[in-house]
C-alpha cells in the first residue's frame, strides 16, 4: 500500500473532481448496521437459550448453525452461510463487531450496498471453505473470516487503484488492520482459532477486490456485472467443497455418544458387581446383567467409531486408542460373563486382569477409571 501510482492523471479532463482522495465514511452506515445487529442479535438469543455468555462449547453452538466438515459436507451446506453470524463467547464477538465498526462503513461506502454485502458474504464463504480443507473435523464459527475479507478487498483495490484513498483514511485503516491481524495471529498460536478461515477469507476479499470495488468515477464494467461475477463465486464457493471434499466422519458425535455410553455402562457394571459381591445377585444374574444390557450397546458403539473415515491424523491416532481400549474392555467383560456362566474362577481371574489394562489405557485419554 506504500507504492503509490497516480490514478488522477488517468482522469478524463471534464472528470477533475475524481482526483480528490476518498475520504472513509464515519459513523454506520445502512448495511454494516444491519450486520452487526444482526450478529449481536443472534449471540444474546443463543445465550438466551441456554449457550454460555463467556466460553461456549463447540457441542453447544452446532445446533445453531456452526461450520463442521461432517455436517456441511453431508448435505447441510447452509452452515456456510449461518456461521458467519455465530459467535464463541462475548469478547469474540465483541472484538470482530468493533472491527467490522471501524472497516465496514469505509468498504460500504466505497463499494455500494449491494457490493459490499456480496464482498462480505464471500469472503465469509471462502474462509468457510479453508477451513473445510484445512482441518474439516473443527467446529467453526464467527465473522472473522468475513472481516479479513473486507481488509482483503480494501488490498485488491490498493493494488489496482493507489492513491486513490486519503493518506489519513489509510492511516486509520491501516492501524485497525494492523490490530485486528495482530489479534488474530496472537491468538491463533493457540487451539481452537481457525487460521484457515482466516486466510481464506483475506483471500477471496483480496480477489473480490480487483473487481468489486471501483472509483465512482471510473467503473470497467457495470454494477451488475460485477456483482453477479461476485454472486457465481460465491456459489462456486458453496457447490464445488459439496462435491469435491470427503466427508470426513463425525468423530465429535462419537467421542460424545462414547463419554455417555461409557458413564452408563460403568456405573450398571459398578452398581451389579457390588451387589454381586453382597450376594444379592447370582452368577447367572450377574453374567445376564453384562451381556444383554452393557455389551450389546458398547459393541455397536465401537462398531460405529471403527467405520469412521477421512479423520486428520490426529483424531486417526485417538481413534486407535479408544478402539483398543474398548476392545480390552469388552474382552474383560466378554471373560466375565463366560466365566459367570461356566463357573470358571479362571476366566473370571483373567477378566480382571484385562480390566486393569484397560484401566491403564483409559488413563492415556481421561476416560473414567473402572
Amino acid at each position: 500500500m506504500d507504492n503509490q501510482e497516480t490514478f488522477r492523471g488517468d482522469l478524463p479532463p471534464q472528470q477533475p473532481e475524481a482526483a480528490n482522495p476518498a475520504q472513509p465514511t464515519l459513523g454506520f452506515t445502512g448495511v454494516t448496521l444491519t450486520l452487526i445487529v444482526l450478529n449481536v442479535l443472534v449471540f444474546f438469543v443463543m445465550c438466551i437459550k441456554g449457550v454460555s455468555f463467556l466460553s461456549p462449547s463447540a457441542q453447544s453452538v452446532l445446533p445453531w448453525g456452526a461450520d463442521y466438515g461432517p455436517y456441511t459436507l453431508g448435505g447441510q451446506w447452509w452452515r456456510m452461510f449461518a456461521s458467519l453470524f455465530i459467535h464463541f463467547g462475548i469478547i469474540h464477538i465483541a472484538f470482530n463487531m468493533l472491527v467490522l465498526a471501524n472497516i465496514g462503513p469505509f468498504m460500504e461506502s466505497l463499494s455500494g450496498r449491494v457490493s459490499y454485502l456480496l464482498l462480505y458474504i464471500v469472503s465469509g464463504l471462502g474462509g468457510g471453505v479453508a477451513s473445510l480443507i484445512w482441518h474439516p473435523t473443527t467446529v467453526s464459527a464467527g465473522a472473522s473470516g468475513a472481516i479479513f475479507g473486507l481488509y482483503g478487498a480494501l488490498l485488491g483495490f490498493l493494488v489496482r487503484h493507489r492513491n486513490i484513498i486519503d493518506p489519513d483514511a489509510l492511516k486509520s485503516l491501516r492501524k485497525g488492520a494492523l490490530t485486528f491481524i495482530g489479534y488474530n495471529v496472537l491468538f491463533g498460536l493457540t487451539p481452537g482459532i481457525d487460521m484457515a478461515a482466516h486466510m481464506g477469507g483475506l483471500a477471496a476479499g483480496f480477489l473480490l477486490g480487483l473487481f468489486l470495488a471501483q472509483p465512482h468515477t471510473q467503473s470497467e464494467s457495470p454494477p451488475n456485472a460485477r456483482n453477479a461475477a461476485a454472486i457465481i463465486l460465491g456459489a462456486l464457493l458453496v457447490v464445488v467443497p459439496l462435491y469435491k471434499l470427503p466427508r470426513p466422519g463425525d468423530f465429535l458425535g462419537e467421542f460424545n455418544r462414547l463419554a455417555n455410553i461409557e458413564e452408563k455402562s460403568v456405573d450398571l457394571f459398578n452398581s451389579s458387581t457390588n451387589k454381586w459381591k453382597a450376594h444379592q445377585l447370582s452368577n447367572e444374574q450377574y453374567a445376564d446383567i453384562v451381556e444383554k444390557q452393557i455389551l450389546p450397546a458398547w459393541i455397536a458403539e465401537r462398531e460405529a467409531l471403527a467405520k469412521l473415515q477421512n479423520l486428520p491424523a490426529v483424531q486417526t491416532k485417538l481413534k486407535a486408542s479408544l478402539l483398543q481400549y474398548m476392545t480390552a474392555r469388552e474382552e474383560s467383560w466378554q471373560l466375565l460373563v463366560d466365566g459367570l456362566y461356566t463357573s470358571d474362577d479362571a476366566k473370571i481371574s483373567r477378566s480382571v486382569i484385562k480390566g486393569q489394562e484397560a484401566d491403564q489405557l483409559a488413563k492415556k485419554f481421561g476416560a473414567s477409571d473402572k
